[in-house]
């Protein structure tokens, strides 16, 4: 598959990236799906979503609903790289904005932070779609997150909750 240049951002510490992917391994829509997260960066963040009979809609495109969910984890991700390890994210709002069909083989978001504050994040997510080498952007989305300390339960797996 050709690719899109992949952001050029500062390489992220290995604790914050463990902890971002231990975050991403719990999802269990993203789990389900079969979505990878594929690249994190200072502020960015790639997810990577094969296509299925699990995402599709009845015209054999990916689902509005699975573009906005990936659009979502990858601005989110890409907030989760400008927190200290003791906060969390939430998503207050996003806006999503279909462009094209989403047709292909592979779905990519990509997420990048705008302005980190103390207590909101402004991130941005283009969506591409994949068909036969061929990059076809196909969504954009705008997302505020919030800053939130991080609760007990929210570090520990949900099976010991």
């Amino acid at each position: 598959m050709a690719n899109l240049p992949v952001s050029h951002a500062a390489p992220l510490d290995d604790a914050v990236a463990a902890k971002i992917r231990a975050s991403f391994d719990q999802q269990g829509v993203m789990t389900h799906w079969g979505a990878l997260l594929s690249h994190l960066a200072d502020g960015h963040c790639e997810i990577s979503l094969p296509f299925s009979d699990k995402v599709n809609q009845q015209h054999g495109f990916f689902h509005g609903g699975v573009i906005g969910a990936i659009a979502d984890s990858a601005g989110g991700y890409a907030g989760y790289t400008r927190i200290s390890p003791d906060q969390e994210l939430v998503t207050a709002e996003y806006k999503l904005n279909i462009l094209a069909p989403g047709k292909g083989d592979t779905l990519i978001g990509r997420g990048q932070v705008v302005k980190a504050g103390r207590t909101l994040i402004v991130a941005t997510a283009e969506l591409f779609v994949v068909d036969d080498d061929k990059w076809t952007l196909c969504a954009l989305m705008q997302q505020t997150l919030f800053v939130l300390a991080a609760s007990p339960s929210a570090t520990s797996s949900p099976k010991t909750r």
